[in-house]
């Protein structure tokens, strides 16, 4: 071959080499390899217990996802129950918002109305099978003005938790349940702690004997918060109060925490949640407590549905809200909630209330789950946590004797109502 040939050798091998290169670092997009292997990172912020081992849980879960979907990361931010509502609130106007939040369920209405939160059940083809693998009472959480703006991540109500040592019959009824706690209190032992006097802990009160607190379209309080029968709830808190058989935190900065009360044997019973069997079996393992579904009042036995739910914002693109709803569908599989079902989180996958690993790691999960049948959920309101506020500051003022328990509940009424008016 001579030099011509040759070099028209080498310039046909170089060309066949540039084409091969550049065919082979290219995407049918049009972008090259490197960028089509970027990762994409979504950004989650969550309030999960560090103390109960929830978030040591989530990175678990958060590893095994990143190694089944690697193309994508998940940047996880802890941020307590008030900075999850701030920053959100803030970030209507700032546009610095995450691409998934796991929230209060109370947050979905005032996000809603914000007007941030995607409406996820029209721009995923797949949420309504997605939401079919959900109980519907938790799901519901996420529902505002026929569309749903989010996917329940866990739930919970409230059961009654006592001393076996303290009360040896439990309750047949709320009435009784009153009772039991005049009763046995002394100067050492107070019959019946409340955590706090919101709305939260009182509407199952309230609504067990056949009260409300707002008219059923939310419209107003007048006439709801300050009727008879809820007056009579609180008084009967009250009049415990005095007798020293009602007390708890936020009644009294002094009194002990209902945890530590309880499990120290200062208090007899409490109302709470499934976190509460998880603290008593870390902190008071040797504490001997029974429990059973809340004692009915006067019309059943109602619960507030409580729980947090996934949800995503507009500021997100179309890469990360695809990637976003893939790690929530992830998190609510029934693998995935069996594990937080192991560091106290009740599950909302229906599959996963009949597994018997859920079960050995949370075994009161039967009793909440007769307990979700009849609960409510909390008004569906954006402007709930402060009509929460508002319960807490009057009803406390009436518990302390501060004020009569109709003039408190009438002063509720009054601020409840110029706040829905709004």
């Amino acid at each position: 071959m001579n030099s011509n040939n040759r070099r028209k050798g080498t310039i046909l091998v170089l060309l066949i080499v540039m084409i091969v290169g550049l065919f082979s670092g290219c995407t049918s997009n049009g972008t090259t390899a490197t960028e089509a292997e970027e990762p994409i990172t979504i950004t989650f912020w969550h309030n999960y217990d560090a103390g109960a081992g929830q978030v040591e849980v989530l990175s678990a879960l958060i590893e095994e996802f990143q190694a089944e979907n690697p193309g994508i990361l998940v940047d996880p931010l802890y941020l307590e129950w008030s900075a999850l509502k701030n920053n959100v609130v803030a970030g209507a106007t700032t546009k610095m918002l995450p691409d998934i939040l796991r929230g209060d369920i109370g947050f979905v209405p005032l996000f809603q109305s914000l007007n941030v939160l995607v409406e996820m059940d029209t721009s995923f083809d797949d949420y309504a099978k997605a939401a079919e693998t959900i109980m519907d009472a938790p799901n519901s959480t996420a529902a505002k003005g026929g569309h749903y703006y989010g996917l329940a991540a866990n739930t919970n109500t409230k059961i009654l938790y006592y001393n076996m040592d303290l009360v040896s019959t439990p309750p047949a009824n709320l009435a009784e349940m009153w009772d039991i706690a005049e009763e046995i209190s002394n100067d050492e032992l107070t019959g019946f702690v409340e955590a706090w006097m919101g709305g939260w802990n009182l509407c199952q009160y309230i609504w067990s004997n056949g009260g409300d607190v707002l008219s059923p379209d939310y419209s107003t309080a007048e006439g709801y918060i300050n009727s008879p029968i809820v007056v009579e709830v609180i008084q009967r808190m009250a009049d415990l109060h005095e007798e020293g058989a009602f007390n708890g935190p936020s009644i009294d900065p002094g009194a002990p925490g209902d945890t530590d009360g309880m499990g120290t044997g200062k208090y007899a019973m409490t109302i709470d949640g499934p976190w509460k069997a998880n603290d008593f079996a870390t902190k008071y393992p040797d504490l001997n407590i029974g429990t059973m579904q809340m004692p009915a009042g006067d019309v059943d036995s109602i619960g507030v549905l409580g729980g947090e739910d996934f949800m995503m914002f507009k500021s997100s693109d179309d890469a990360h809200k695809q990637a976003a709803w893939k790690f929530i569908k992830f998190m609510t599989t029934k693998e995935a909630q069996i594990e937080m079902a192991k560091v106290g989180q009740m599950p909302v996958n229906r599959e996963t209330l009949n597994s018997q690993e859920a079960l050995d790691a949370m075994p009161l999960l039967p009793i909440f789950a007769e307990a979700l049948e009849t609960c409510r959920t909390r008004p569906v309101i954006p402007q709930w946590g402060d009509v929460s506020g508002i319960i807490n500051t009057k009803a406390t003022e009436a518990v302390l004797g501060l004020k009569p328990v109709k003039t408190a509940l009438d002063e509720a009424a009054k601020e409840i109502d110029a706040l829905l008016a709004k």
